[in-house]
């Protein structure tokens, strides 16, 4: 994390995975999972950036979300990628996730 990213961008690290992620939910954000898998939105049509509370998931590199972190997600996203370019690292995924969320939303 740079230097003071860690305390503009909010996070959360869930102990109870994925049954913890209920409880986001409940809180009302949308929780959108990232994967490459070609059923997944593109994360430019999904439209993060409009949405009032969004909540990222992010899997390990290599294996990624389990299943059931899939399942439990209300929508799976996905960051086009140059032909021949299959995966991004899960730091360099999560900054175009972020910028993706950020992007057009009104300044506080």
């Amino acid at each position: 994390v740079s230097m003071g990213a860690v305390f503009s961008v909010p996070y959360a690290r869930l102990e109870a995975w994925p049954k913890a992620l209920e409880g986001v939910r409940e809180a009302g954000f949308r929780l959108l999972a990232l994967t490459p898998d070609a059923k997944a939105t593109s994360i430019d049509e999904a439209a993060p950036h409009r949405l009032e509370r969004v909540a990222l998931m992010l899997g390990a590199e290599g294996d990624g979300l389990s299943t059931q972190a899939l399942m439990a997600a209300d929508a799976w996203v996905r960051i086009p990628m140059a032909h021949g370019v299959d995966s991004l690292n899960v730091g360099a995924a999560a900054a175009v996730a972020f910028y993706a969320v950020a992007t057009g939303r009104p300044e506080n």
